[in-house]
């Protein structure tokens, strides 16, 4: 026998009495391994221990309560078909939601930037009604103004202090 044998063994032991060939089979067993003696013992005082306990009494509205217990699983497995319509709604209802709040930021951005580029191109068409600030001219000499100042002038700043 091996320990997997002694172990279905033992477990049969838990709930009813074993015949003579099964309680020599795990004498022998335990002849070879006296360390499972101590749990055997113990396992087998349990079981006739539990077995000497009493029936429980049963209520007397046993019946009645199992009956009812039925009657309350039978109406819980017949709500799933009228559930699926509202799982249905439930799942899709916030997914709407979410949806419309970003179809209206989406549109809230784009009437903003529509806006803005509205006020540009009206900025762009003042500057292009004064003829002096497009001139080539105001930016011919910019390359020479910038290479005679580069920094800040310190005799300058010295004077206003």
């Amino acid at each position: 026998m091996n320990e997997f044998d002694y172990n279905l063994l033992r477990e049969k032991g838990w709930r009813h009495k074993l015949t003579a060939a099964e309680k020599a089979s795990v004498q022998a067993w335990l002849a070879q391994h006296p360390e499972s003696k101590a749990d055997w013992e113990l396992e087998s005082h349990l079981s006739d221990a539990l077995a000497n306990l009493p029936e429980a009494p049963v209520p007397s509205n046993f019946t009645a309560r199992v009956l009812q217990a039925v009657e309350c699983e039978k109406s819980v497995t017949a709500r799933p078909a009228q559930s699926r319509t509202t799982w249905f709604l439930r799942s899709l209802l916030p997914k709407a939601a979410v949806a419309a709040v970003m179809l209206s930021a989406g549109l809230l951005y784009h009437e903003h930037t529509t806006a803005k580029r509205a006020e540009l191109v009206q900025g762009v068409k003042i500057a292009a009604e004064v003829p002096s600030l497009l001139s080539p001219q105001i930016l011919q000499d910019f390359d020479t103004i910038r290479r005679i100042s580069p920094g800040p002038d310190q005799e300058l700043i010295a004077l206003m202090k």
